[in-house]
This record gives C-alpha cells, structure tokens and sequence, in this order.
C-alpha cells in the first residue's frame, strides 16, 4: 500500500488515476463489474450512433421513410445511382487503406479473445464500423451487427488494456462490450449475454454473470433513453 501511494506521489494525475483504477479492481471485483457497466455505456452510446446514421442516411437515399426494408417501393434511379456511389466509395476507401500492402487485417471479437487474449485495436475497429455504416446507408444488404459487436469488444479491450488487467479479465471485458452492443441493438439484453457467453468469452461461468449482465443491461438503458431501439415488427394475418 505504501509503494503504490508512492507511486501515486510521483506520476502524473491521468497515470495515478489508472493505477488507483487497477489497483482496485484487482483487490475487489466489485470494480470489476463497474468497468463492464462504463463498457456497456459506451457500446450502447455505440449503438445509437451507428442506427442513427444509417437511418439518416437511408432517409437520403429515400426521403420521407424510415428503413430501406419497409419501403413499398424506390425510385429507380436512385436505387441504381446510390449503392453504385456507395461502392465506389468504399472500394476507394479499402484501396487508401492498404495501398502500402502493409495494412494488418482487423481482428474480430471471437479471434481476440481465443489467440490474442482480447487484444483489439480500437483504430482497426472504427474503421470496420464505419465501413459497415458505409455499406448499409448505401443500400448494400448488410446488417449492422458486425459493426456493433466490433466496435463495443473493442471499447472493453482499450479499457482492460490501459489499466493492464489479467487476460482473463480483458476477454470478460470483450465480452461484455459485445453483449451490450447485440443486446441493446435488438432490444434483447439476454440474447445480447448468451451471444458473449456462447461466441466471445467461450464458457459459461458464474462470476462472469454480472459483469456480462450488467453491461448488457447500461447498454440497454442509453439506447432507450436515446430513442435508438428498433421499431416494433407488425405481421399482418390473414383474416379466419
């Protein structure tokens, strides 16, 4: 305790903030469950951000509707011209990228947790994300589910990776970044959790319950409360 007041002493005030942060979440796991909550937050502000631009975007490619699925119909020049464009771009966009041939392949939720001990580049993942957003507003038949996992894995990764936690807890961080992000696009926080416990963490274990739990549910609550969560589905029946 005496060495890391030191330690606290001689740094400056953002380094003693994550020290103080790690050194409480390793001698309580309390804290543990706090940073899957702010995990959470973030994978749900996430969210909103990537269902509100695809809407406005959809809303440029057909004005005066909601979602591209529900449309009766579509102008046909703009159902040529618009994904057209939008490919072009993104084709523009992969070329920039990787011009130098040199560019490092994005790892995904899954592979960072079963090779890299839940290590992701936040940078890779916006770039995925915002390539996925390209790709939807445009038209293309593309769901947005891999831009939300990514980029809510990849918040739980900076954050464990800047406190330098334990492996084990910067995969449950992973986990609890997607599960927020699965359950808050769909208004389903307990597919978002089973999706982390099944897919990204790999096992089912009980001191990861609430953690993964509570994530899902902070991420749940900021899409509600930005007015980001899907419409609800009408089926027509045919009348007996």
């Amino acid at each position: 305790m005496t060495a890391l007041l030191e330690h606290l002493r001689t740094h400056r005030t953002p380094t003693r903030l994550l020290v103080a942060l790690r050194a409480l979440v390793r001698t309580d796991s309390l804290w543990l469950v706090f940073l899957a909550c702010v995990t959470g937050t973030l994978a749900g502000l996430a969210v909103t951000v990537i269902t509100d631009t695809t809407l406005f975007a959809h809303h440029l490619l057909a004005p005066g509707h909601g979602r591209l699925s529900g449309l009766p119909g579509l102008v046909p020049w703009r159902a040529l011209c618009v994904p057209t464009l939008g490919g072009l771009a993104l084709g523009l966009w992969h070329f920039l990228a990787n011009r130098d041939g040199h560019s490092p392949r994005p790892v995904d939720p899954i592979e960072a947790n079963a090779l890299h001990g839940g290590r992701m580049s936040l940078r890779d993942s916006l770039v995925v994300t915002g390539q996925t957003i390209l790709s939807n507003g445009c038209g293309a038949s593309l769901g947005l589910e891999a831009g939300f996992s990514q980029i809510g894995a990849a918040f739980g990764s900076r954050i464990g990776r800047n406190l330098r936690l334990h492996r084990a807890d910067v995969r449950m961080l992973v986990g609890a970044g997607t599960a927020g992000a699965i359950g808050a696009a769909f208004d389903a926080p307990l597919a978002g959790a089973f999706y982390a416990f099944e897919l990204i963490i790999g096992s089912y274990a009980y001191p990861l319950l609430a953690p993964v739990a509570c994530a899902t549910l902070c991420a749940l609550a900021v899409v509600h409360m930005t007015g980001a969560i899907l419409p609800a589905m009408v089926i027509d029946t045919p009348a007996t």
